[in-house]
């Protein structure tokens, strides 16, 4: 969907509920008569531009799709985290081993992905090398939490930073 629908069909939707109360409101205390910038109009005639005016931007708003063919920038779907099918599976493995395949640490290691990818497009090794401390840090205190031992936490950690390390290396290749 086209970004400017839902802003067109409000602002439609606002003018006719304007035209719809300002009639009911005007009726009820028998004004025929509005003065606006010096300017005075008829109540039906406001009306009618309001309430036309708000039925004519709602139909705009449904009818731009048709139209005008609205696609995202092509910069934001490159940087996705994409993880080859074995890399997936072993990482999938490791965090099921370890219990640690809850929704935080999934995203953790998707925000991780993308950042470090982005580190590595621009060539920056003191963010990437941030990146990775940042992650090993939240991976050890997970592992710490769960009652691991400090050797074990030391391999899982290297077996997952490679993974995603090893990832990031495929797509640079590509």
């Amino acid at each position: 969907m086209h970004p400017m629908v839902p802003i067109i069909m409000a602002l439609g939707a606002i003018l006719f509920l304007v035209g719809i109360i300002i009639q009911a409101r005007f009726g009820i205390k028998r004004i025929n008569t509005i003065r606006l910038r010096n300017k005075e109009y008829r109540v039906w005639q406001f009306v009618a531009v309001m309430v036309g005016s708000g039925i004519g931007l709602i139909m705009i708003s449904v009818i731009l799709p048709k139209h005008i063919v609205y696609q995202p920038e092509p910069a934001s779907l490159s940087l996705q985290p994409l993880l080859s099918s074995n890399l997936k599976y072993e990482l999938d493995s490791i965090l099921a081993s370890t219990s640690l395949n809850s929704e935080a640490m999934v995203n953790a290691i998707d925000r991780f992905q993308i950042e470090y990818q982005e580190a590595s497009q621009r060539n920056d090794k003191n963010t990437m090398d941030l990146l990775i401390l940042e992650f090993t840090y939240r991976v050890r205190a997970e592992m710490q939490n769960r009652d691991y031992s400090e050797s074990q936490i030391e391999r899982e950690i290297e077996r997952i930073t490679n993974i995603l390390k090893q990832s990031t290396k495929q797509e640079s290749s590509k």
